[in-house]
C-alpha cells in the first residue's frame, strides 16, 4: 500500500518539476525577448501562458485523488496541502511572464538605454523561484529560508531600478511612456519575486507545520 502512495508522490513531484521548469523558461525567455528585442520570442511566452493552467489543473487532480484515495497524515498531508498552495503561485508567476511578453510585444526598444539593472533582477528572480521549487522538492528547510532572506535584496534591487527609471524620465520626458513600460516589468518581476517567497514559506511549512511562526499542522 505505501509503494502505491510512494509513486503517487512521486509522480506528484514530477509534475511539480515540470511546472517549475516551464515558469522558469518563461520568465528566461520573456526578458531575453527584451533584450534582443525578439518579438516571435514574446509572442510565444505570451501565447503558450495556458499551459501552466494545464500544469496547475493536473497537479490540484494528483493532489486531490491523493488525499481522498490515501487520506494521507502528518508530514505527507502537509507535503500536499504545500504543492495545492504553491502551484496558484506558479501559475501566477507564469501569468506575469505573460504580462512582461505583452509589454514587449508593444515596446519599440531604442537602443540609446539598456535597462541592466532590470535584466539583473530577472537573473535573481530566477534563481528566487528555481531555489523555492528546489526547496520543496528536496524537503530543504534551509534553502527555504535562504530564499525568503533573499527577497530584501531583491527589493532593494527593486528601488535601484525605479530610482534609474525616474531619472532616465527627467532626462527624456518625451520617452516616458518607454520607461514606465519598463517599470511595469520590474513590477511584475517584483511580484514574482514575492510569489517565490511565498512558495519557499509554505515550504517551510510543509516541513515544520508552521507558517510565518504559527502553528498550522
Amino acid at each position: 500500500m505505501r509503494n502505491k502512495f510512494d509513486r503517487e508522490m512521486e509522480d506528484l513531484n514530477t509534475e511539480v518539476k515540470k511546472m517549475g521548469a516551464f515558469i522558469e523558461t518563461a520568465i528566461s525567455s520573456c526578458m531575453q525577448a527584451l533584450k534582443n528585442d525578439d518579438k516571435e520570442l514574446a509572442l510565444n511566452v505570451y501565447e503558450n501562458d495556458y499551459v501552466a493552467n494545464e500544469l496547475e489543473l493536473s497537479i490540484e487532480r494528483k493532489s486531490l485523488r491523493i488525499l481522498l484515495s490515501e487520506q494521507p497524515v502528518a508530514k505527507d498531508l502537509r507535503t500536499i496541502s504545500t504543492a495545492l498552495k504553491m502551484i496558484t503561485d506558479m501559475e501566477r508567476i507564469c501569468d506575469q511572464a505573460a504580462d512582461i511578453a505583452e509589454i514587449v510585444l508593444n515596446l519599440e526598444k531604442k537602443e540609446e538605454y539598456s535597462p541592466s539593472l532590470l535584466y539583473q533582477m530577472a537573473e535573481k528572480c530566477v534563481i528566487m523561484v528555481n531555489k523555492s521549487i528546489d526547496s520543496f522538492l528536496a524537503d530543504d528547510l534551509d534553502l527555504a529560508k535562504a530564499v525568503i532572506e533573499s527577497d530584501d535584496e531583491f527589493d532593494r534591487l527593486f528601488v535601484k531600478v525605479h530610482g534609474e527609471l525616474v531619472d532616465e524620465i527627467v532626462k527624456a520626458p518625451q520617452e516616458s511612456g518607454r520607461f514606465l513600460d519598463y517599470f511595469m516589468i520590474a513590477k511584475y518581476l517584483e511580484r514574482i519575486g514575492d510569489h517565490a517567497q511565498n512558495i519557499a514559506e509554505w515550504v517551510i511549512f510543509s516541513i515544520t507545520g508552521e507558517h510565518k511562526n504559527i502553528r498550522i499542522l
